[in-house]
């Protein structure tokens, strides 16, 4: 497949970032990225999937709102899951498509759950890799969740940069975070996911309110409401080696999906996207024909 087209759309003044593999026509492969993630991210995915799949793909992969080369939220604003949802519909609405097809990894795959469980007939297949939502919360955990992020809000901000000397120096740590990171995958990375501060330092593109803890807590009945909504297929991924495989509280929630089937990718951990993009296509390509 070529490489991807870098294209552009408003969403309330927002500008957001997409990249764009294949020509339009027919149903659109919708692929939405983790936290502090990017959409050249799924690049071995996609390569993958097009050598598996031998008819034509059309393949559209956002960067999340203050992540990669789409816009921070103005002096004042904040990233909730809403917000991300909202972008995703943006996406997908000016395509001129009824349906699509989604796959979302880790916080990607939360926007997409709740995307699907709000539209259920605009998803006709739904991946979901290491993605069924943060761990749960309590109601009386909010009072002290929102102590944190004021707190966090007032000591870092924006002001929380990571400098690096070189982009080399953001692979190597990139590989640090991921040790299954192939280092040429982890220099594409920080090439597209990094830019040159004025004092010729070398930062991350994704906006450091990031690195605040959110304010508002993930409750699992909540999420529970979105999953039962679902009418399509659903594949749940998940790594080998991922610490999340064995969450305790993903079977609740797995319950309610009504359509599912689970696969577990072997030499991969949370990254799976990353770590084995062959035997992911693998599962995805079976799961999608």
């Amino acid at each position: 497949m070529s490489q991807p087209r870098d294209k552009f759309i408003d969403v309330q003044g927002l500008r957001l970032h997409y990249l764009e593999w294949g020509e339009p026509g027919g149903e659109p492969l919708v692929l939405v990225h983790g936290f502090l993630d990017q959409a050249h991210s799924w690049s071995p995915f996609v390569a993958a999937l097009d050598d598996l799949i031998k008819q034509p793909l059309w393949i559209i992969a956002p960067d999340c709102r203050g992540h990669g080369d789409s816009g921070w939220v103005g002096a004042g604003g904040y990233y909730h899951f809403p917000d991300y949802v909202l972008d995703l519909d943006c996406v997908i609405q000016p395509l001129g498509v009824k349906t699509v097809k989604l796959i979302g990894h880790s916080m990607g795959g939360t926007i997409s759950f709740l995307y699907t469980g709000s539209f259920p007939q605009r998803v006709t297949r739904l991946v979901l890799i290491e993605g069924i939502g943060p761990l749960g919360m309590a109601f009386s955990d909010a009072p002290a969740r929102m102590e944190k992020w004021i707190m966090e809000v007032h000591q870092r901000g924006r002001r929380h940069f990571r400098k690096y000397s070189s982009v080399e120096a953001g692979a190597q740590q990139l590989q640090q975070t991921n040790p299954r990171l192939d280092a040429a995958l982890a220099l594409q990375l920080a090439h597209s996911g990094m830019k040159q501060s004025l004092r010729g330092k070398w930062v991350w593109k994704f906006d450091p309110l990031h690195r605040t803890a959110a304010p508002q807590p993930f409750y699992a009945a909540q999420a529970i409401e979105f999953l039962r909504r679902i009418a399509c297929p659903v594949l749940i991924v998940d790594g080998a080696k991922s610490h999340q495989t064995q969450r305790h509280d993903k079977k609740e929630r797995l319950a309610e999906i009504k359509d599912r089937k689970q696969v577990v990718i072997e030499n991969a951990g949370h990254m799976v996207h990353q770590d084995n993009p062959q035997a992911l296509a693998k599962a995805v390509a079976e799961f999608l024909s």
